[in-house]
């Protein structure tokens, strides 16, 4: 049992460096906009007043439904309950947890586009908070994986 702990800890500590990294990459994007908002001053984005109602409406709803399906996802991944060996289990975690903090930067991505294309500010940086608290929500923490690991496996699994 004490390799398996020492395996998931392992495990957990790569993870979350990983997810931590993704973490500071996401709070670069402010700084990317503004680069930009200075550089090509006074910015109204690369398509400006012309971008289309839809576009927006559509990369507003594309950034909730990830938001909304982050926890199915998850869920999904990780299954009802652990299988298998304890260093197949590790890895199921890890790349669980890796996914879904891809998956939490997406709406940061979404409001980056936003702001390029448009020059809205106020639409990049509620995605942006948006994507920070996902980040922070779903970020892997060790009670978590070490429970997640622990629990029985149900009856047909």
């Amino acid at each position: 049992m004490a390799g398996s702990s020492a395996g998931l800890e392992t495990a957990y500590r790569n993870a979350a460096i990983t997810c931590g990294a993704m973490l500071a990459s996401t709070l670069l994007y402010p700084v990317a906009a503004v680069i930009v908002s200075l550089s090509l001053a006074p910015f109204e984005g690369f398509v400006g007043q012309v971008m289309p109602t839809s576009l927006r409406i559509a990369l507003w709803t594309a950034a909730a439904v990830v938001a909304g399906l982050i926890g199915i996802v998850r869920r999904v991944l990780l299954g009802r309950s652990p299988a298998g060996d304890a260093a197949g289990q590790a890895r199921r975690l890890v790349s669980t947890s890796i996914t879904i903090a891809a998956l939490a930067e997406v709406p940061a991505i979404l409001g980056l586009v936003l702001f390029m294309l448009s020059g809205l500010r106020g639409d990049f940086y509620v995605l942006f908070v948006l994507s920070l608290v996902l980040q922070a929500i779903y970020f892997p923490r060790l009670d978590g994986w070490r429970q997640w690991a622990a629990s029985e496996p149900a009856l047909g699994c």
